[in-house]
């Protein structure tokens, strides 16, 4: 399988080797969010350092630069970051020479500012920009950069005027993946129906993405002859929704280990996916710990958080006693005696201190999901969920009787989270296809949530705000019908191997099958391409229009007997490991972990490289905030988007200032920034870097061979 992880280090790496230096000296200067993504790139910072000699933060005080040295700037392009490239040349230059490498920053129209620079321009030897647009979080899943609050962006009609930069900031994303991957992709789309376009117009979002980026794609193409790169893969695929798409998978409370901790454990932070929890040392001492579940630092995480949470921990149970067993003379039998035990003696056992401190840490995490999960009772009330997603029908695949009486027997149970509850009635309600704001009122009062209740007018709130995701949840009449759309998700019945609590396929799940395994089971009205049909897809008619065309341009064209569509090939073991087909899915507006699980089991079912990628993790507690903000003004929203940077250049970094002579004014930005961006592309191109965040109290373990500044 294809990894994103080495593909995304593979082309920075490539970035830097490229740049020539006077003895491959080279210094390099980064910026907050460039730190970020090497924290999903490297896990040891030698790597980095076989391809450059030092790495500096560019705000660092303790950067001190080599006047004989060249220095390469990789950061975003911002005044911050100008700014401060200017001040590193204004008392004769810290370096010897200056090469700038921009990330992609849509909206920022900062050509002029940096023209307008007193000191860099006479030490510039080279400026570009780069396709960085996007962090793998994992081996299979990436997320767009700089895309805040995507659900406000998008859908919040106070946010309007941000879409076209933020969805320019997803097609710097979807490029960098097609460089990295070498792809030319066929692009789908989600379409949506009229009902969902009068409700409002970002539910043609999936479209107006798909056919910008098809535009900046073959733009790109056009002014970069080598690419795509020569391959006998089937041509890539790539199906680009929106959150409008499935609901469902939104509110479903999702019981594989990674979907649950990240739901309920509050010890997780969602943007760094760092754990903040306590363990007990060798003294038998109990201290704050924090680890970052990451692909590259742990490859228990891996391998645990896709299994059903009760599978994770029978598993890693079975991985602690084997442990235990194969060191009998390390262990005192006597004291183990439950879970807590268990713990402990791992935490006492001599060596193995990088594999005892994954051990302690799955084990902590996987209890605190079992405990929360039986104080809330989300196991027991699972069923319910599951039923609603499948419009009434149970496991065994049977209608059950009078299931809105059931539903009701659920909220007046007193021991169920009332959150919960809320989640349970927008589930009811999508079920329903909508009911009458009454009738919302009534099943709040049963759930315990009258209108003197605290949150009863957020919920409400809530509810109205799902027409903004192209639902009209509350209905105006008790028999108008049901709001008009098609579903995707699908649910398992009669598998006795499937847990109650997971019989949820989400609608990504049921799109990648098929499309996958046949581009003709994806149905074209609601999937239409932007261009580039497959020939073996056309009509007979179709085809014959072509003429003598019509197999030269297709391998697999279905007119010959002996060329068979790339789904009904049999290929051998080797050449589908070789040359199998790339599928590509994409979520505006943000994705939840069901889906990005669903494109791990699919790729593991059809032995295809399937990559997914979204602006935003989701969780149901997140989606439900979300949504009630959907509504409220841009000043209540603080989106990084509206704050204004701070350009000042600290103090300490203009101590040595010196003026010096103003720069020739021939100096061509502009020209050089051009020769990486298509001469055809969007206008769009232009581009804007949010307010670097404020520095994280914790700092991950790449960031700590980075000069910093002492607090």
């Amino acid at each position: 399988m294809t990894d994103l992880i080495e593909l995304q280090k593979k082309y920075i790496l490539g970035l830097i080797d490229e740049i020539q230096t006077e003895h491959n000296i080279k210094f390099l200067v980064i910026d907050k969010e460039m730190e970020r993504i090497f924290g999903f790139l490297f896990r040891d910072p030698n790597e980095l350092l076989a391809h450059v000699t030092s790495v500096d933060m560019i705000d660092s005080r303790h950067r001190k630069g080599q006047r004989d040295v060249d220095v390469i700037y990789m950061v975003q392009e911002s005044k911050f970051n100008m700014n401060i490239m200017d001040t590193d040349f204004a008392a004769g230059g810290k370096y010897k020479r200056a090469i700038i490498r921009f990330l992609p920053n849509p909206g920022s129209n900062l050509v002029s500012h940096f023209q307008g620079l007193r000191y860099v321009h006479q030490y510039l030897a080279d400026v570009r920009a780069v396709n960085i647009g996007f962090v793998p979080r994992e081996a299979q899943f990436f997320q767009t950069l700089h895309i805040d609050k995507p659900m406000q962006i998008f859908y919040n009609q106070h946010c309007n005027d941000l879409i076209d930069k933020n969805l320019q900031r997803t097609v710097e994303s979807l490029l960098n993946l097609c460089i990295i991957t070498g792809e030319y992709p066929i692009i789908r789309f989600s379409k949506a129906n009229e009902s969902q376009l009068e409700t409002t117009p970002a539910a043609k979002l999936a479209e107006k993405l798909a056919f910008q980026f098809q535009q900046y794609l073959d733009a790109y193409a056009r002014d970069h002859q080598e690419f795509p790169p020569p391959s006998k893969r089937p041509r890539a695929v790539m199906i680009i929704t929106d959150r409008t798409l499935d609901p469902f998978s939104m509110f479903l409370h999702d019981f594989s280990y990674q979907a649950m901790a990240y739901d309920v454990a509050p010890g997780i932070d969602l943007r760094s996916d760092m754990y903040h929890y306590q363990a007990e040392n060798e003294l038998g001492e109990m201290e704050d710990k924090e680890t970052k579940l990451t692909d590259l630092v742990d490859p228990d995480w891996v391998e645990l958080r896709h299994q059903h949470i009760v599978d994770a921990n029978e598993y890693l149970g079975g991985k602690i006693k084997e442990m235990i067993a194969k060191n009998p003379l390390l262990v005192d039998r006597n004291k183990v005696k439950n879970t807590s035990d268990l713990l402990s003696v791992v935490a006492h056992l001599k060596d193995f201190d990088e594999e005892r401190r994954r051990m302690i840490l799955h084990k902590t995490l996987i209890e605190e999901c079992l405990t929360i999960n039986h104080d809330r009772r989300l196991a027991e009330l699972a069923d319910i969920e599951q039923s609603l997603a499948s419009f009434g029908v149970d496991a065994d695949g049977k209608k059950t009787k009078h299931f809105t009486d059931v539903f009701i027997e659920m909220l007046l149970n007193r021991k169920a989270n009332e959150t919960d509850k809320v989640r349970y009635i927008i589930l009811y309600a999508l079920y329903r296809g909508g009911i009458v704001e009454s009738d919302f009122m009534k099943l709040l009062s049963f759930a315990g949530i009258t209108q003197e209740h605290a949150g009863f007018n957020s919920f409400l709130t809530t509810f109205r705000n799902f027409n903004q995701l192209a639902f009209q949840l509350i209905k105006h009449k008790p028999h108008d019908k049901p709001f008009n759309r098609e579903w995707f998700h699908d649910s398992i019945v009669k598998d006795p191997n499937v847990y109650n609590t997971s019989r949820f396929i989400p609608a990504a799940s049921n799109i990648l099958s098929k499309v996958i395994a046949n581009p003709l089971l994806l149905s074209e009205e609601s999937f239409p391409f932007v261009k580039d049909k497959p020939i073996e897809l056309l009509d007979e008619d179709q085809i014959e229009g072509f003429g003598k065309y019509a197999n030269a341009q297709s391998s697999t064209s279905l007119k010959h007997e002996r060329h068979k569509a790339s789904w009904g090939t049999s290929l051998s073991k080797a050449t589908v490991v070789e040359n199998k087909q790339r599928f590509f899915y994409y979520s505006i507006g943000g994705i939840t972990h069901s889906e990005i699980k669903a494109a791990y089991e699919q790729a593991a079912l059809k032995k295809a490289d399937v990559f997914i990628g979204s602006d935003g993790i989701l969780t149901p507690l997140s989606t439900m905030t979300s949504i009630e903000y959907i509504s409220k003004p841009r000043d209540f929203l603080h989106l990084k988007d509206d704050i204004r940077e701070d350009d000042s250049v600290p103090d300490y970094l203009q101590e040595d200032l010196k003026p010096i002579a103003k720069p020739p004014s021939h100096i061509q930005y502009h020209s050089k920034m051009d020769q990486t961006r298509p001469r055809s592309a969007p206008q769009v191109v232009t581009q804007k870097t949010p307010e670097p965040e404020k520095k994280e109290k914790k700092k991950n373990k790449f960031s700590r061979f980075l000069k910093r500044d002492k607090k």
